[in-house]
């Protein structure tokens, strides 16, 4: 009977040990991305929400002027070509810049 209270106990745990380092591993990201299309000054308005809607997204900053977006990110939850696909979905296709 004590090895299956230990049972109960032990997968618990180490279940969340790995979600605890798996989350410690985890890094914020910044990319640059160049945007087309935005033709107007609502363009980064649109851009910016479809950007936000990506998982993992903490920050997003779009330039009209400069046709830029600048996100922060969770490595572990997005990557730049979710980002890249948003937007592009959105009718605003974007690269990253180097």
């Amino acid at each position: 009977m004590k090895e299956k209270s230990m049972a109960k106990f032990t997968i618990p745990l180490v279940l969340g040990s790995l979600l605890v380092s798996s989350a410690a591993m985890a890094e914020q990201k910044t990319v640059a991305l160049a945007v087309e299309n935005m033709y107007c000054e609502a363009c980064p308005y649109m851009v910016k929400k479809t950007i936000e809607k990506v998982s993992g997204v903490s920050k997003v900053t779009v330039s009209f002027k400069d046709k830029t977006a600048v996100v922060v990110f969770d490595d572990a939850q997005a990557r730049v070509k979710d980002l890249t696909n948003a937007t592009t979905s959105a009718g605003y296709p974007s690269t990253p810049k180097s």
